[in-house]
């Protein structure tokens, strides 16, 4: 299958236009090829089932590429939590403000105290340029391209095309026990799925992030930690003299990879690791590096005992003659697979796919954390690559996120 040229987007209308023509031209490639509609699509829907639930791939493109293009980065989501209030007013549910700091708010439709399901799905996003390069809004082919496509606006698309869904096919929602929350901060300190955790007790969370539709009961914790090594000053061109603290930073990182509890292996987490996440030592000047100084994030699997890594770490870096300080503990969590949600979740997937979703394992936090800290059990799904989210090249593929508003419009049936 040819992928589709690149597609920019100056204005709503050209947008519109070249998205039209983009879709046409993917799928009159398969009719000259004598591929059926319903093989161009991944995993077996057909276009029977488009129809029949009224998701128009063109109108879900431009609902995502509307999120992407309202800025929210953390601590500017304001924008986007007014469009989706306004978008969200046409289902009659109540919708309502969370207050969780001067000025900062969370969003909430249909608000219960003891809701059976909250779903959460994060509003803010890491800023559009990292590292200097930006991540440019675009489309090739099926794939949306945008700050926040995986991370998390393509889930949000993908749950407004369901809840919408939900109002037209006419069910009585006057007792529908869900909560939708869209949080602030998940991306900083997750002040809005603090709140949302301290205010509702429900019997299950799923937290909307990128698990490419895989249902994920167990998520890895972290600890991260700021390392400061401290060498001996000398002439660049005297460098036997001195000791380097960016050598020093080399062989504490080759060391680090033989402690212990980052040799074990979780079955839908993967091995154990560390992320080293800024390393900073050096001058442009001929001099032996005195100072270097890494941050690093840890991976913590269930069943570890965070202290106990935390002992293990503080241990091995003062043996090392280090500084450090640990910046955040975020422990692990991990469900059975029976969970109700669970369960309901795969029947709506067999019903839209003819087939199970995967079960797995999400390794970075997410707004789970606060709920199963309270004692309630949540898991973590969405569509979109964790992988790609937070590059200069996220992305999501469309198809991926109509799947996600089935599957979600079918969870939702299945409460009322």
């Amino acid at each position: 299958m040819q992928d589709i040229p690149c597609l920019l987007f100056p204005v709503k209308e050209a947008r519109q236009e070249a998205s039209r023509k983009a879709l046409f031209k993917f799928y009159e490639e398969g009719n000259k090829r004598g591929v059926r509609l319903r093989d161009l699509i991944r995993g077996g829907t057909v276009v029977e089932r488009l129809v029949k639930d009224k998701i128009d791939l063109l109108q879900l493109q431009e609902t995502l590429l509307r999120l992407i293009e309202i800025p929210s980065e953390s601590g500017a989501e304001e924008p986007l939590l007014q469009y989706l209030e306004k978008r969200l007013a046409r289902l009659d549910l109540p919708l309502v403000r969370q207050d969780v700091a001067p000025g900062r708010s969370n969003l909430v439709l249909n608000p219960l105290p003891e809701p059976a399901l909250l779903l959460d799905a994060h509003a803010d996003t890491v800023p559009v340029v990292i590292e200097g390069r930006p991540c440019l809004t675009r489309v090739e082919g099926r794939r949306i391209f945008g700050r926040g496509s995986a991370d998390v606006k393509g889930g949000i698309a993908a749950l407004i095309f369901a809840l919408e869904l939900l109002k037209e096919t006419g069910g009585d929602l006057s007792n529908w026990p869900v909560t939708v929350v869209f949080t602030v901060d998940e991306e900083q300190d997750a002040i809005g799925s603090a709140g949302a955790a301290a205010s509702f007790r429900p019997a299950e969370v799923i937290a909307l992030e990128p698990t490419g539709l895989a249902i994920c009961p167990a998520q890895a914790g972290s600890i991260t930690a700021s390392i400061k090594l401290t060498g001996h000053p000398a002439h660049g061109s005297e460098m036997e003299t001195g000791t380097n603290a960016i050598q020093q930073a080399i062989e504490l990182l080759s060391e680090l990879k033989e402690l212990p509890f980052l040799r074990a292996e979780h079955p839908v987490l993967g091995k154990n690791n560390f992320n080293i996440q800024k390393i900073n030592g050096g001058t442009t000047e001929l001099v032996v590096p005195q100072f270097c100084e890494l941050k690093i994030d840890f991976r913590i699997l269930p069943e570890q005992e965070i202290q106990e890594i935390a002992q293990e770490l503080a241990l091995f870096l003062t043996a090392r003659g280090a500084e450090y300080t640990f910046l955040d503990f975020s422990p692990p969590f991990e469900f059975e697979s029976d969970l109700p949600v669970i369960k309901r979740l795969q029947e709506g997937a067999r019903a839209v796919l003819g087939r199970h979703l995967d079960l797995s394992g999400f390794r970075s936090w997410s707004d789970a954390e606060n709920f199963t800290e309270t004692g309630v059990p949540a898991i973590v799904f969405g569509p979109g690559n964790l992988a790609v989210s937070h590059t200069p090249f996220e992305h999501v593929d469309l198809e991926e996120v109509r799947l996600a508003a089935h599957i979600l419009a079918a969870l939702f049936r299945s409460y009322l």
